[in-house]
């Protein structure tokens, strides 16, 4: 006599148990995943901000001649510099002074750079500025957040000592 009822298998129940505990896992995992991809955007923005920023200090040291415009904001294109991906930025009146990478907008101004995190064309949840401190004061760098999103990355960057509530706060390093 055959025993219908001997166990050869798995269950329903225990095979959705462990389809459950994965996609848990899974979940976990990916947003693990996203954050760190984004800080290694952030990582990525300030590295492009800083090359822009050290080789604007040595344009200005190498041409001490030149008049206060020219030498507080020299143009891209006269930077010894080069980015991978880097392209031009959208027709404004910063086009000059600016340099697109896959995911930030690098623009010289007169007190340092702004680096400033982008999609396509659209500003995304985070900024910085990076102080050249070529007017005798340097000042401390600034992560500026759009979003919670954003303030999150600053503040998991150490960017803690802050200022605004919610999505819109300016955080330094302490």
């Amino acid at each position: 006599m055959p025993n219908y009822f001997s166990k050869k298998g798995f269950t329903l129940t225990e095979l959705m148990a462990v389809v459950i505990i994965i996609a848990i896992l899974a979940g976990i995992g990916f947003g693990s995943y996203k954050k760190s991809v984004e800080r290694s955007h952030f990582t990525e923005g300030l590295v492009a901000g800083n090359t822009i920023l050290e080789s604007a200090i040595r344009y200005y040291y190498d041409n001490p001649d030149l008049s206060d415009t020219q030498r507080k904001r020299p143009k891209i294109e006269y930077l010894d510099v080069g980015l991978s991906n880097g392209a031009t930025c959208k027709a404004t009146s910063d086009k000059d002074y600016c340099v697109k990478t896959k995911y930030f907008e690098v623009t010289v101004q007169n007190w340092g750079v702004q680096v400033n995190r982008v999609q396509g064309s659209i500003l995304k949840d985070y900024a910085f500025n990076l102080y050249s401190g070529l007017d005798g004061t340097r000042q401390k760098d600034v992560c500026r957040a759009r979003s919670l999103a954003g303030a999150d990355l600053c503040h998991m960057m150490g960017y803690t000592s802050c200022s605004g509530s919610g999505a819109t706060q300016i955080c330094r390093k302490p």
